[in-house]
């Protein structure tokens, strides 16, 4: 049985050696993490070196452009463009007075993201809170078109903040969403859905793996590309 080691958002392929004396880590060039150690070393010592090690980890990942890489932040004044499912919308700051019948801070309509001006302060709390439901909503029903097609099905599916990653599979069947993935047009995040969903069957990167994912979406290599070189931009 291979061992796994679960450390924040990340997960490693635990390697033990009766030879090796200490305890590194390798980022293979598809972003899987091996984690070597000697034969007898205790979980504790082992949690403890990745933890130490988690910037240098997430740097090298990053360089592999396998992660969300974060824009310049938001200034959050009016006309600045906003994402949402590959679509870019302009900012309204709106008078509290005109919306006194509704007591949501922060709404999309008539092609416009509509915030109150004087929930400005707290906008970017605003937008993180809308964007996470809407991703809720939205990946349940879009993961359901493919957990039967890759015949798994997870534990559960949540969103959150991780990181830098736009996805992740525990080895207990639990998946996790980056909330900024509902910026991404459609078929992008169909991608990383499908992804993460074969890794309940395949643990690592292996040619099985890609073989899978190729199965449901025979352009994956496209869209990984796209993902790759436009997912730092939204």
């Amino acid at each position: 049985m291979i061992e796994q080691l679960q450390i924040s958002d990340l997960s490693f392929t635990l390697r033990r050696s009766e030879r090796r004396k200490t305890i590194g880590i390798t980022v293979d060039r598809d972003g899987s993490l091996i984690l070597r150690a000697p034969f007898e070393c205790p979980d504790e010592q082992l949690e403890r070196a990745v933890k130490e090690k988690l910037l240098w980890t997430y740097t090298k990942l990053a360089e592999k452009k396998l992660l969300f890489r974060p824009t310049r932040p938001k200034k959050f004044i009016d006309g600045e463009g906003f994402h949402y499912l590959g679509e870019s919308y302009r900012l309204l700051l709106i008078d509290p007075q005109s919306t006194r019948n509704s007591t949501l801070p922060l709404k999309l309509q008539d092609g416009w993201f509509m915030l109150r001006s004087n929930e400005r302060p707290r906008a970017e709390q605003h937008f993180e809170a809308w964007y996470t439901q809407q991703a809720r909503d939205w990946l349940r029903m879009r993961a359901a078109r493919f957990v039967a097609r890759v015949d798994v099905q997870p534990r559960s599916m949540d969103v959150r903040s991780l990181g830098f990653r736009w996805g992740s599979c525990s080895p207990t069947g639990y998946l996790n969403f980056h909330w900024r993935i509902i910026l991404l047009p459609p078929e992008i995040i169909d991608y990383i859905i499908v992804h993460e969903l074969v890794h309940l069957r395949e643990a690592h990167h292996s040619l099985e793996f890609w073989r899978r994912v190729e199965r449901i979406i025979p352009d994956y290599l496209q869209r990984k590309k796209w993902l790759s070189e436009n997912g730092c931009k939204v």
